[in-house]
């Protein structure tokens, strides 16, 4: 089993695209990421001796309007319950800080809607590339 703490901070550009890479996932250019990153409402990461090894953040108006995005976990690191830390962390955040009727959604990797389901979230069908959920808190 892994030996990993949870801080809540951004990681680096870099870490954000080998996380990214890591998983087959595509990226913006670094002027992008940095902006997305910098407006990004929370994030917290899955660190191992100084490296990040996992993220979850959340981007949204910070107020009845939250997107999780970039749930990633190093490959060589998945199965070990590090993204269910994650996202038990995120929904934690979310559960302390959002408003009444907020929307909390979140576009999954096809074949990950079980994990997500497991957090509350429900299957909302939008074709090819998995299906968008949300959940009512």
């Amino acid at each position: 089993m892994t030996n990993y703490t949870i801080e809540e901070k951004l990681p680096s550009i870099e870490e954000y695209i080998h996380l990214r890479k890591s998983v087959d996932w595509p990226y913006p250019n670094k002027t992008a990421i940095e902006k997305s990153l910098t407006n990004s409402n929370y994030c917290v990461c899955a660190i191992e001796n100084d490296r990040i090894i996992g993220m979850s953040r959340i981007v949204g108006d910070d107020s009845f309007i939250f997107f999780i995005a970039d749930v990633i976990v190093l490959p060589e690191y998945q199965k070990q319950g590090i993204g269910k830390t994650l996202m038990e962390r995120t929904m934690s955040y979310l559960r302390e800080n959002v408003q009444e009727y907020s929307y909390i959604t979140l576009m999954c990797a096809k074949g990950m809607e079980s994990f997500y389901e497991k957090f509350g979230f429900f299957r909302r069908p939008t074709g090819e590339y998995g299906c968008g959920m949300m959940v009512e808190l």
